[in-house]
């Protein structure tokens, strides 16, 4: 046998070997939500360009029964579905890690476009949820939340902000803790005319809404400048 074979059939099996001790650790450290697990190297998710969200579909398992009350079912959900519709080309949202069940952890990335306002809402559905400000700025009632920035929110509690002049990169963390019975977006929006609102400055700055090329690129990278 050549000194080539030998070296090869040692290679071969020095792999089989760690093959081997990567499976009995993956079945030796089990937790109660799930075993060890990767998601290398993802990347960003495109955003859809403007007219090719259909809001209407988007939203229709939205929960709009405060504003339904007030203004009715069908006003409603139309004007909802078009402050979907011009905000989507601003929103890149990524699943990084999801493991689903009661105490399923979870681990989302979203890009927002510079300037681009999030509506009021709630996740009733996915539990409490810690947010990270990765890159960029969020803009929250008087406050100016910069990178490494975190704010928490319990289940349920409605809450909104706005993407600042560069946009913004959160991180969003959940670990279960939430209601399958409830609804997994809820509109806490308080008139017709706040949503208006939304649509006008959306439209507004929908021409800087150019996605940055990888994540944590935001304020450092600035393709809305170009």
């Amino acid at each position: 046998m050549t000194e080539a074979k030998k070296t090869e059939e040692i290679d071969i099996d020095e792999e089989s070997v760690v093959v081997d001790k990567d499976v009995e650790d993956r079945r030796r450290y089990i937790s109660e939500r799930g075993p060890f697990a990767i998601n290398a190297n993802p990347q960003l998710r495109p955003t859809p360009e403007p007219g090719r969200v259909d809001g209407q579909r988007a939203t229709k398992d939205f929960d709009v029964a405060a504003l339904a009350e007030k203004h009715g079912e069908e006003p409603v959900r139309e004007k909802i579905g078009e402050m979907i519709e011009s905000i989507a080309p601003g929103v890149s949202e990524n699943v990084l890690f999801w493991q689903g069940g009661d105490n399923g952890m979870s681990l989302v990335h979203v890009w927002f476009g510079p300037n681009m306002p999030l509506f009021r809402h709630s996740h009733p559905k996915n539990g409490d949820c810690l947010y990270y400000v990765a890159a960029g700025e969020a803009i929250m009632g008087r406050r100016t939340l910069g990178p490494g920035s975190t704010f928490f929110i319990p289940n349920g509690m409605p809450y909104k902000y706005t993407a600042g002049p560069d946009g913004v990169e959160v991180l969003e963390f959940r670990a279960g803790g939430g209601d399958e019975t409830e609804p997994g977006m809820r509109i806490d929006e308080l008139s017709l005319d706040s949503v208006q609102g939304i649509i006008d400055k959306a439209k507004e700055n929908q021409h800087l809404w150019k996605r940055p090329p990888g994540f944590s690129d935001t304020g450092h990278i600035k393709p809305h400048e170009a």
